[in-house]
């Protein structure tokens, strides 16, 4: 299966090529909507190209930028039924920071985001945990993973990538987010993800690694400490 990244700030957006179409995970932040459709054209995506715009969760970072593609393309938006809703007043909603400097940035996440200008977002379609995606084109489905948000979802394919959402980041090494909403049902995510047994974990921050890397996951303190492997 064909994988492209597109960096949407420091937003990670990917496409994914099936037989019948190509779909996108994740549109990228408020303002990023001419990145990312200009980073689909580079890659030889045309609007009608695209069967599905797919957000993993409903963080202002991973769909602010979706209503200003879904204009382009008119494909359908999709996420989880227990996400809550995509709206203007979704962008102050971080959950609990797990350190200082995650403290800092919510803060000022907190302060700054409400001057951002997005168009809200309604998920068309709901996907439940284990939904196939054949209806949109690729041989894949969804794997529901809470733990940063109530109703984060997965995406796997049968070469074994997985496309984690925030479960994850790795700038340095992999780890924790920087923002747990439950840290046990986090827990109970990570434990899932290690029985699928992943090939590559794709990210939506950092950079993609390989499953064997999932073992340990370091805690969110050491996201940019490289010396720690």
């Amino acid at each position: 299966m064909r994988i492209h990244r597109i960096a949407a700030r420091e937003t990670n957006c990917y496409l994914l090529w099936g037989r019948r179409g190509v779909i996108l995970i994740d549109a990228g932040p408020p303002g990023s909507a001419a990145t990312v459709i200009a980073g689909m054209k580079e890659a030889g995506v045309r609007a009608e190209d695209l069967r599905l715009i797919l957000i993993t969760h409903g963080h202002l970072d991973h769909y602010g930028a979706a209503a200003e593609i879904q204009e382009w393309c008119g494909a359908p938006v999709a996420a989880y039924p227990g996400e809550p809703e995509f709206s203007q007043d979704r962008r102050n909603a971080l959950p609990p920071a797990q350190t200082l400097r995650g403290s800092l940035v919510r803060w000022t996440y907190m302060l700054l985001s409400p001057m951002a200008r997005f168009a809200p977002l309604e998920a068309d379609i709901l996907l439940e945990d284990k939904a196939a995606l054949l209806d949109y084109g690729l041989e894949a489905w969804t794997v529901l993973l809470p733990g940063h948000s109530p109703g984060s979802l997965g995406v796997v394919t049968p070469d074994g990538d997985l496309f984690a959402g925030d479960l994850f980041v790795n700038y340095a090494v992999p780890s924790q987010p920087l923002y747990l909403s439950d840290p046990e049902a986090w827990q109970r995510s990570y434990e899932r993800v290690l029985e699928l047994r992943p090939r590559m974990v794709y990210v939506g921050h950092g950079e993609p690694f390989p499953g064997v890397d999932l073992d340990p996951i370091y805690p969110a303190r050491y996201q940019y400490r490289w010396w720690v492997r």
